[in-house]
């Protein structure tokens, strides 16, 4: 009996050690190591054209520069420009287009993917209503490319954020500089300053005191900015104000004035002058 028990015992000792050198050699119920999964590439992010804007055409095709302001609103993928959107050949204020809705209203609109930007304006010329298409991306702070139209032409094209938007109130920017009558010109110009800043609602608010004008010597101001150009009204003088900014630094201002036939002081007046930022907006309100 005692040899018996020796022998089951071995027996069992031996079986142990084969199931151990079984499973140590891979046996079939142990797990087979898992092949890691490719990391995932992140989608780029689709870059954002919110806000004001100067956009400046380059024609390939000896037709020069046009300047284009305005004030993008995006959606997800997709964006457009504000209703008042100026298209201006040459960055000049004679022959600029829009902001006289609903005579003629400019609406740029576009798309972006990652960094690639995609514009399209419709707007009346001199030689027809053409239609530009730019495509392009982000550099930076600004976007590039190129662009073609329903005219014939091509060339390049920037666009870039406002130099000096307008903040939130109660800040202001101060301008000082000359203006002068193209109908009736004056031997001495008379001297304007211009108080401007930007209300609750986003409009442009503000005042211009006139010096040495025969007919008007205040304004008080309201309308709206468009990239870095603007355009203002007086509703009780009847007056109206477009300007633009003299690039690439913007610090002074082009505008052209006009009084409307039926305004109680300089009826029918127009003309033209320049003003100069000389306070940047941190000035509380003084009216």
């Amino acid at each position: 009996m005692r040899r018996i028990k020796l022998n089951t015992t071995l027996a069992a000792v031996v079986l142990i050690s084969l199931a151990v050198a079984f499973a140590g050699c891979g046996g079939g119920n142990q797990a087979r190591p898992t092949t890691p999964s490719a990391p995932t590439t992140p989608s780029a992010q689709n870059v954002s054209v919110t806000g004001q804007h100067n956009l400046v055409l380059t024609s390939t095709n000896g037709r020069g520069t046009t300047n284009i302001y305005t004030d993008f609103t995006q959606t997800g993928t997709t964006f457009t420009g504000a209703a008042n959107t100026l298209v201006c050949p040459s960055n000049d204020l004679s022959q600029c287009e829009g902001d006289d809705a609903p005579v003629i209203s400019i609406t740029p609109s576009g798309t972006v993917s990652g960094a690639n930007v995609t514009i399209v304006i419709s707007f009346p010329g001199t030689a027809g209503a053409d239609t530009v298409t730019m495509v392009g991306s982000a550099t930076g702070t600004s976007l590039v490319g190129t662009y073609t139209d329903s005219l014939g032409d091509s060339g390049t094209w920037t666009a870039s954020a406002a130099i000096h938007p307008f903040g939130p109130p109660p800040g202001v920017y101060d301008y000082s500089g000359t203006f002068n009558s193209t109908a009736n010109p004056l031997l001495i110009a008379p001297t304007i300053s211009i108080e401007l800043g930007q209300d609750p609602s986003s409009n442009l608010t503000g005042k211009a005191t006139i010096m040495n004008s025969p007919c008007i010597s205040s304004l008080i101001l309201s309308g709206q900015a468009i990239g870095d150009a603007f355009s203002l009204t007086d509703a009780a003088s009847k007056a109206s104000i477009l300007a633009l900014p003299t690039l690439p630094t913007g610090n002074s201002v082009t505008f052209s004035y006009k009084f409307e036939p039926t305004a109680a002081n300089c009826a029918g007046d127009f003309g033209h002058g320049v003003v100069t930022i000389v306070t940047s907006p941190t000035s509380p309100w003084d009216y």
